[in-house]
């Protein structure tokens, strides 16, 4: 019998969600011409939302219209009207971007004149575009005003301050972070802009060949020690349980092979060493790294370091592994990126210098594992998702060779 998630998976990719669209819209004097999905956010053990693009009828006048439906409760404190809809026997919450009852900011945010009023201190509204935007959890826009740009990341309450201390304590120690732009407004933390472009461009092009493996650790070594002050949060290997789950949600046909990988990959990381606790990022991969044309200083063609709501006590190890596997598994988001899989195993073969290589390649195997749900639930062809479980395999085959060979090295324990 499926699960919950599963469930409720099924019901928000499904083809019957238009009488929950139009239950979400009616308030509003608005209803449904016709709708598309345009993605669906899991989250193991936290819910699930779908994001659906609507063009919406306001008497003969069309509109278009982004609502989110999910399946987790709204905070308490929350202002916004959230309908509550129950379709099909699954409790759900809907509501009409911006107005997302845990990103209070975001209707802020996504206003031209609010704005370009109050970040840039002019009448003339500012223009906006969306980043990226993950429902219930935050968002990021840009904003172009004349020549000025800035970026707006949107939080839920009461998270914009220590954000803006977390940017603040690695500027001062020298690390290529944005820098905020005065105090946080409305929980959104302002952003400046950095040079370059991310790291994913630089792998398409040569596959990212000035960016060398000591580059990355002389950036995570940059990592101030008050970093360690900071909450600890999960790996993503810590729960590969758990995207083991969102996985099989995803995958249902491969469900018994996803269990026995994520147990496999659970078993090997509690049996392999991650290493001393150090400061950590908790969240690189290509899109958080900006590199520019030219190799400088210690941290070679990086010119920023960005989402950085993550860093703070963590193993060096998870950080490696995170841009490995994330490199690896580009080829399936598109195959422009042809030279991702050289460059993952030239960063990989640097950082066996710096962790032990077998837990580098369990963890590995957990980051592609916990990137299947998402090739799937994105609107990808289901080869897309079972590649990316494929990759994970294979880090967890390198990772018990390896782990074969250190046994049967001169001078091995037995």
């Amino acid at each position: 019998m499926a699960g919950p998630e599963q469930v409720a998976v099924a019901l928000l990719t499904g083809s019957g969600m238009g009488p929950v669209l139009a239950d979400a819209l009616r308030p509003a004097g608005l209803s449904v011409l016709r709708w598309t999905r345009r993605r669906v956010h899991h989250r193991p053990r936290a819910g699930v939302t779908a994001v659906y693009d609507v063009v919406a009828l306001a008497g003969a006048r069309r509109a278009a219209e982004v609502v989110c439906v999910g399946t987790a409760a709204p905070p308490e404190r929350s202002s916004t009207a959230a309908v509550r809809i129950r379709h099909e026997g699954v409790e759900l919450v809907a509501w009409r971007h911006p107005h997302d009852p845990w990103l209070p900011g975001l209707p802020w945010a996504c206003s031209p004149e609010a704005v370009g009023r109050e970040v840039f201190s002019s009448a003339v509204a500012a223009e906006l575009t969306e980043v990226s935007y993950r429902p219930t959890r935050r968002a990021v826009l840009r904003t172009d005003h004349g020549s000025q740009v800035r970026y707006l990341k949107v939080l839920r309450h009461d998270r914009a301050a220590a954000l803006h201390a977390r940017h603040r304590m690695l500027l001062e120690a020298g690390l290529p972070v944005p820098a905020p732009d005065g105090d946080p407004v409305r929980d959104v933390v302002v952003l400046r802009r950095l040079p370059g472009a991310p790291l994913a461009a630089s792998v398409r092009e040569d596959g990212a060949a000035a960016l060398r493996p000591e580059h990355v650790l002389a950036l995570l070594d940059a990592l101030p020690a008050a970093a360690l002050e900071l909450p600890a949060r999960a790996s993503w290997t810590d729960r590969v349980l758990d995207y083991g789950h969102a996985a099989a949600v995803a995958l249902p046909e491969e469900c018994a092979r996803i269990e026995r990988l994520a147990a496999a990959i659970d078993g090997a990381r509690r049996a392999t060493d991650p290493g001393p606790t150090v400061p950590a990022h908790g969240d690189l991969y290509e899109a958080n790294l900006l590199v520019g044309p030219d190799v400088r200083g210690r941290f070679g063609p990086v010119t920023g370091l960005l989402d950085v709501d993550a860093v703070g006590p963590g193993h060096r190890v998870d950080d490696l592994a995170c841009l490995v596997a994330h490199l690896a598994v580009l080829p399936t988001v598109h195959d422009r990126y042809a030279h991702a899989p050289a460059a993952a195993e030239r960063l990989l073969a640097g950082f066996d210098e710096a962790v032990d290589p077998a837990a580098l390649r369990v963890r590995c195997a957990g980051v592609a594992l916990s990137l299947v749900a998402g090739a799937r639930r994105s609107g990808g062809p289901p080869d897309r998702a079972r590649r990316r479980l494929e990759i994970a395999e294979r880090f967890l085959a390198s990772a018990q060779q390896q782990g074969s060979e250190a046994v049967s090295r001169p001078g091995a324990a037995t």
